[in-house]
């Protein structure tokens, strides 16, 4: 069944493309549709692990339902319940007369019943001038509809969001001409200020495309034409007004900035602005200052437009993806340590001396040493003994028997001898030694080769703090093991 197919049967009142099309929306969200049409009532029941919300579903299923204009569904009733349960949660029933479009079929049906498309539009247009946001998204469904689109619509602040869905993304002029032209004519403009329009493909989570624009009704445009020469221009039917030649005073101050230049230009603009007075602070701090407000200036212009807004979206998409790949490989490696330690223990046992739990123990009296402070005379003296006990298990049968104790074990002492030559190159002024550089970089790439080079005290903590967790660990796996006698 073929996406066309799908929304023509909805139309017809077919209960199972009518659960597909729900379905588009509602899977994303964990729910799932079911339908059937008897006697004129379509049944809608919606089921998801827990309950889903009456406020927020029961209102949109059926104005999605009054939205298809099926001439064979007279009501609806929608029900909520938890998977696996046999009882409804909740239920609620809706007359779709009173709400569905005033036209099931564009082209035909307004010849074959005019009176009653009259008069709901009558009603539609008052509700819709009251700010009834379901009222004008049913207006503005009425020239969409035939073109496979379906708009919703939100109201605050004075600023109307219409979402505008299709199997295909909407053409952005053609949808965006539309939506002026009914809101136009709806002369609306005590509730209304602005409009954002968004348009999307069914079942994508962000919106293909976005556009704002001010509401300028007639009776403001002609008012307008009383102070300044300028020509309305309608269209064929009347329908709407051309806005390019009779925005207000306070419209063309607002948006001739804007037009001055495209989306691009306004980000070449910033760059080549930004530029310029960072030289400029080396000559004309004044004229500098000037020029980096002109680049902030043009930065939000550039914000502002649609291409800086699907960029500054991209980003967002994009940061959340890192964000969520930083967190599985995290998780990934958190899984794959688990799984080293666990071996390590059951290897653990097979101990026949107790060279690593001396080894540990030393560790600890480091770690407690340089967590209370230690200065770069004493530091030799403080792990000497752990170097001692890392040297005889490393020469002993157990450094065999469990490689990734062994590898905690030298790792640990390693960083401590690291540390204190970080120490000898700080008070000597001196570069770190080629190989303990190698080592750093190679173990912490988070740490860059400037940071190394220059920042001494930076690298000896990032060493303290991963000695401290290789501790924690070699404790954690010696523990399942039992006291050895050497």
């Amino acid at each position: 069944m073929t996406q066309p197919n799908i929304l023509e049967l909805a139309k017809q009142g077919d209960a199972k493309a009518i659960a597909l099309l729900l379905n588009r929306q509602l899977q994303a969200k964990g729910i799932t549709a079911a339908a059937s049409l008897k006697d004129g009532c379509l049944q809608v029941m919606l089921e998801a692990t827990e309950a889903p919300s009456q406020q927020a579903l029961a209102a949109w299923v059926s104005k999605s339902i009054a939205g298809l204009g099926a001439a064979s569904i007279e009501k609806v009733k929608v029900y909520g319940r938890q998977t696996g349960a046999k009882v409804p949660a909740w239920s609620q029933e809706f007359e779709v007369a009173g709400q569905k479009l005033p036209v099931t079929d564009v082209t035909e049906g307004r010849a074959s019943s005019s009176e009653n498309t009259e008069s709901n539009q009558l009603s539609l247009k008052e509700r819709a001038k009251l700010g009834d946001v379901e009222a004008i998204a049913s207006l503005l469904n009425l020239p969409l509809q035939n073109k496979g689109i379906s708009a919703t619509a939100s109201l605050q602040d004075g600023c109307l969001q219409v979402m505008l869905e299709g199997d295909r993304v909407p053409d952005e002029e053609a949808a965006v001409r539309i939506v002026r032209r009914e809101l136009t004519n709806l002369k609306a403009g005590a509730i209304i200020a602005s409009v954002k329009v968004y348009g999307q493909q069914v079942g994508e989570d962000f919106p293909a495309w976005n556009r704002e624009f001010e509401l300028v009704t007639r009776a403001s445009q002609s008012s307008h034409n009383l102070g300044v020469n300028t020509t309305n221009r309608f269209s064929a039917n009347n329908s709407y007004a051309e806005t390019s030649q009779e925005q207000s005073s306070i419209q063309i101050l607002n948006e001739t900035s804007t037009k001055l230049l495209s989306d691009n230009q306004w980000n070449i603009a910033f760059i080549i602005l930004s530029v310029i007075a960072f030289f400029m602070t080396f000559v004309s701090p004044n004229l500098a200052v000037i020029l980096g407000i002109a680049a902030s200036i043009a930065y939000v212009k550039y914000q502002n437009t649609p291409t800086g807004k699907a960029a500054a979206a991209k980003r967002q998409l994009e940061a959340l993806q890192r964000a969520e790949e930083g967190e599985q490989e995290r998780l990934r490696k958190e899984e794959q340590k688990r799984i080293l330690i666990e071996a390590a223990q059951s290897e653990a046992k097979l101990l026949t001396t107790n060279l690593a739990h001396t080894a540990l123990d030393e560790f600890i009296k480091v770690n407690a040493r340089l967590s209370i402070g230690v200065n770069y005379v004493d530091l030799a003296g403080v792990i000497t003994p752990a170097k001692w006990a890392t040297q005889k298990f490393e020469k002993s049968k157990d450094y065999n028997v469990s490689p990734y104790l062994s590898e905690l074990i030298s790792k640990n002492m390693l960083y401590y001898e690291i540390s204190q030559e970080c120490f000898q190159q700080k008070v000597a002024h001196k570069p770190l030694n080629s190989q303990f550089k190698a080592i750093l970089q190679a173990e912490f790439p988070e740490l860059k080769g400037s940071l190394i080079s220059f920042s001494s005290d930076s690298v000896i903590s990032k060493l303290w703090q991963t000695a401290y967790r290789y501790s924690d660990e070699i404790e954690k796996i010696l523990e399942s093991s039992d006291n050895l006698s050497g």
